[in-house]
């Protein structure tokens, strides 16, 4: 099952979220496995990221590796848990 997780980090800025992906060992050129689209938003209130992952298993798998980077990165606890949404169309054209 194909799902969209959404998660809130305040206060985190662009530099912090850099650090953190570093840290994990991810990047346009290493993504974590599973993962089918990825955005970051710096809001005014902080981070606000939103993935698609070919399953809910493929995001466990990444929050076990990248929790404990962005807690060395300096991220604070996030504002809620992450938003996860079994997906029922996901184009990418």
């Amino acid at each position: 099952m194909t799902v969209l997780a959404e998660v809130e980090f305040p206060g985190v800025t662009a530099l912090q979220y850099e650090e953190a992906n570093h840290r994990a060992g991810f990047g346009p050129d290493h993504p974590p496995a599973g993962l089918l689209a990825h955005a970051a938003v710096i809001t005014n209130d902080g981070l606000r990221i939103v993935n698609v992952w070919n399953s809910a298993e493929a995001l466990e798998a990444y929050l076990l590796i990248m929790m404990p980077a962005a807690k060395e990165s300096g991220f604070p606890e996030p504002s809620g848990p992450p938003r996860v949404s079994e997906l029922y169309n996901f184009l990418v054209p």
